[in-house]
């Protein structure tokens, strides 16, 4: 969607008013201020500038802003995150059809953390997992804060997380280790306080190299977005999935737009609790407002003791995982075998496996 400029802007030198602004990140920061894309290798470039560090906070500010006013589109979450993927810390490592299950965040339906317990439940389906995971950063309620709360020692070295992932079959890969070279950037954002590029990247850069994924996105346009950088990153299969009200899950409470990546190649539907066998119910009694709520919930539901719209919810995407995956071939059946997991007990081994795992480092 192109914004509205004064003629004085798109006519002005895109040369600095100040000689010392004359660095590779200025001309970049003029073109996104006219409201100019990039092609992805300018993305790309961009980003490296970005994260320079001989660049001062307030052009690397005035960048994300500009950037974020914009928008932005597939060839340039494409071409930032190449450049990711390429600084990250990687695993030397990965079982061979390493699934990522992971969300956007900043949806407004505040329910608990359902992709962190999917993860966990597409696990003991037999599905390896590498998860990314991180602090909240509107709240206390990310994916290693609830981790945490559940006895998992999430914040270990980039070795640990790797032993997981081959010994476990699951593992959460916290972004601050992974991503030294982001965090002068990302401190920057967070003075900042918007949602930035930097909130979509991350989904898209797995230092696991995980080449199949369930993304959830908080916004029905982000969803063409983030589907189209994926097909871009040549990934092998994907869903990207909108929730009903704003949720970045699969929704127990209605429709959910999905768009498939297999390969360069994409197309979109629409999944229905029915699809899973579950019955349409409201989400309303999901909502937390802690860590350890969220974490108590997930508890439950792998002890057995709730059988409710938490557990469904969970078996919905785990689902998604274990069909993108290439466990399942249908989300009924994959349903079925999330279920399993739990019944069996498994999903909570693969918790305690992990706990075990991590607390011995």
């Amino acid at each position: 969607m192109s914004h509205a400029k004064t003629d004085w802007l798109l006519s002005a030198p895109v040369t600095p008013t100040n000689p010392k602004a004359n660095t590779p990140l200025f001309p970049f920061i003029a073109r996104l201020l006219r409201g100019e894309d990039l092609t992805a290798p300018e993305a790309a470039k961009f980003f490296r500038a970005l994260t320079d560090a001989r660049h001062g906070s307030i052009q690397i500010a005035s960048a994300i802003t500009a950037l974020t006013a914009k928008g932005e589109t597939s060839a340039e979450l494409a071409g930032m995150a190449s450049v990711v993927r390429e600084m990250a810390v990687k695993l030397s490592s990965t079982p061979k059809g390493a699934v990522d299950i992971s969300g956007t965040g900043s949806s407004a339906a505040k329910i608990f953390n359902v992709s962190t317990a999917a993860a966990i439940v597409a696990a003991g389906a037999g599905l390896t997992v590498a998860k990314q995971s991180n602090r909240g950063v509107t709240s206390t309620i990310g994916s290693a804060d609830v981790l945490g709360d559940l006895g998992v020692k999430v914040a270990n070295e980039p070795a640990v997380a790797e032993i997981a992932c081959n010994s476990v079959g699951l593992s959460f890969l916290f972004a601050p280790k992974f991503h030294p070279s982001l965090r002068r950037v990302g401190q920057i954002k967070g003075a900042l306080g918007i949602r930035t590029c930097l909130n979509l990247l991350g989904v898209l850069s797995n230092p696991a190299r995980v080449t199949r994924q369930v993304v959830g996105v908080w916004h029905e346009s982000l969803v063409p977005a983030l589907g189209n950088a994926l097909a871009m990153l040549k990934t092998e299969r994907a869903w990207v999935v909108y929730g009903h009200r704003g949720l970045d899950e699969i929704s127990i409470d209605g429709p959910t737009k999905v768009m498939e990546i297999v390969g360069n190649k994409t197309r979109s539907f629409e999944l229905t609790p029915r699809d899973f066998g579950f019955k349409e119910s409201s989400a309303s009694g999901l909502r937390v407002s802690s860590s350890k709520e969220s974490a108590k919930i997930i508890r439950e539901v792998l002890e057995g003791k709730r059988r409710d719209e938490a557990r469904s919810i969970i078996a919905m995407n785990a689902a998604a995982a274990l069909v993108v995956g290439g466990i399942a071939k249908d989300p009924l059946h994959a349903a079925r075998l999330a279920e399993q997991s739990i019944d069996s007990g498994q999903a909570q081994n693969k918790l305690e496996r992990l706990i075990q795992v991590t607390s011995k480092r």
